[in-house]
């Protein structure tokens, strides 16, 4: 049977275009739309909602701005593949995030060197002005897709011996082998727009959102081992939190 068949109409009340929109989210969110299903042509589902052209499009373009749908130039609208989870609410690597999820993952190397250490990354890894750091480039795939571009400062005073080391895999494992494993991290998001070097690396459009995730990672006795900046594919990924359930009164938001 054809999932599309639910749809109905929309009704008073809400935006004709929001019901829409949650009636398909609905059927992605229980599985009946599938990742590479096709969603018929525009003309056809407006006719079939009763609905303009106009607030069909509405309702599918948020659901693309959610990466949930894609368009692929000349083919139509489709599912797109599900999103991978990076739970922040657990100290794990990128590597064993996505293998936990199932999904192959792999990393190429870009760029290493050694270099004086920008302020920012002086300042978060609680060294001195242009102290010696490894500067680390590379580009995470998932699926054979890119996901996430990084660049991770190491202290070279700690870590002499590091950039020749295998950094294909997860810097935590190979800092662990150093002997300065990691006992938490520090990280920090903000939504930022694919510049033309991003959009490059991640096989993106200019302007395309991302998420920019910037974390220091620390190993025992608090020394900062680590500091990296990762801007994530935003129609590829979403972020895991868990907020605690005893909130003193005096400081639940509203």
């Amino acid at each position: 049977m054809d999932p599309l068949r639910r749809l109905r109409p929309p009704g008073p009340g809400r935006p004709a275009y929001r019901q829409i929109e949650l009636q398909l989210l609905d059927l992605i969110g229980e599985g009946a739309l599938v990742p590479g299903d096709r969603v018929p042509a525009e003309r056809e589902l407006a006719a079939r909602l009763q609905v303009s052209r106009m607030t069909l499009r509405q309702a599918l373009d948020g659901l693309v701005r959610r990466g949930l749908l894609e368009r692929r130039g000349g083919h139509g609208t489709f599912v797109a593949a599900r999103k991978l989870e990076q739970d922040l609410r657990v100290l794990r690597s990128y590597p064993e995030e996505l293998r936990g999820q199932g999904v192959s993952e792999a990393t190429v190397v870009l760029r290493t060197e050694t270099v004086p250490a920008p302020s920012a990354v002086a300042s978060a890894l609680g060294l001195g002005r242009a102290a010696p750091v490894h500067q680390i480039e590379r580009l995470r795939t998932a699926a054979g897709a890119p996901l996430l571009a990084e660049t991770a400062w190491l202290p070279a005073r700690l870590l002499p011996a590091f950039l020749g080391a295998p950094l294909q895999g997860s810097l935590w494992d190979a800092l662990a082998a150093a002997g300065h494993r990691v006992e938490r991290a520090v990280e920090r998001l903000e939504p930022v727009l694919a510049g033309a070097y991003e959009a490059l690396l991640l096989d993106v459009a200019e302007g395309a959102p991302l998420m920019l995730v910037e974390r220091t990672s620390y190993a025992a006795g608090g020394v900062a081992v680590e500091h990296a900046v990762s801007t994530f594919r935003g129609d590829r990924t979403r972020f895991v939190v868990e907020v605690p359930g005893a909130v003193d009164p005096a400081d639940r938001r509203h």
